[in-house]
């Protein structure tokens, strides 16, 4: 096997402790089986050295990504779905869950990276609708402190990214955190006290685009318990 190689278990991601002429090997973390021959269960990855392979197993994968999510292990997940569009796929699945972690690490720049990504293969690749309804079930999901998409699209000002996650099914009353913000009033939210104003109106970076929000989402139902003076 050549040098800097990485493999990992087909059934749960962790990397295989592999044996010089060993045809198979058992993964010590879920006892499974895998046949270290079959070229179809190996990844490998740029990180750390290890070269990047094109013919990773896009399911196997996926599965993995998933159990390394269920058991918030975000970045071994993300590396999973890294080697996965490194080897060119295009599956929306992979999108789904790089969002669910950007939403559990807070990366709002990659979050809404893969709401791009998201929006592109809906338009390109769902005459069943399949992608939708992913999105869709996304919309839905909670990443740290219970925070949303719409949460983020918000707090970030971003029009077109609330517009599409209201279009998706998005609660706009749906509240996160100890202060039970809501998409509206996380908008609220000083970045940091020095952002806030002596009367202890909090920091607004666009006014425009926030009162745009705010109407917005009031004209799909949401409640407004942050009135502010224009």
């Amino acid at each position: 096997m050549p040098e800097g190689t990485v493999i990992y278990c087909g059934a749960c991601g962790a990397p295989l402790e592999v044996l010089e002429n060993r045809p198979y090997i058992f993964c010590r973390y879920c006892g499974c089986k895998n046949v270290i021959r079959n070229e179809q269960m190996k990844s490998t990855m740029n990180l750390g050295g290890v070269q990047i392979r094109a013919n990773t197993n896009t399911e196997n994968l996926i599965a993995s990504a998933e159990y390394a999510i269920g058991i918030k292990q975000y970045d071994r997940a993300n590396e999973l779905l890294l080697a996965s569009i490194m080897s060119g796929t295009n599956d929306y699945r992979v999108y789904i869950l790089k969002a669910q972690i950007d939403l559990w690490t807070d990366d709002n720049n990659s979050l809404f990276q893969s709401l791009n990504t998201l929006r592109r293969l809906e338009s390109t690749q769902s005459p069943n609708g399949e992608v939708t309804a992913a999105v869709r079930g996304l919309m839905h999901y909670r990443g740290i402190n219970g925070v949303t998409a719409l949460h983020n699209a918000t707090f970030h000002e971003l029009y077109d990214f609330v517009v599409y996650c209201v279009e998706h099914g998005s609660d706009v009353n749906c509240v996160a955190g100890m202060n039970m913000v809501t998409p509206i009033s996380i908008m609220f939210v000083p970045v940091s006290p020095s952002l806030s104003r002596l009367d202890g109106t909090p920091f607004v970076r666009n006014k425009y685009e926030v009162k745009r929000i705010r109407d917005y989402l009031m004209a799909h139902g949401a409640f407004d318990r942050h009135r502010i003076g224009y």
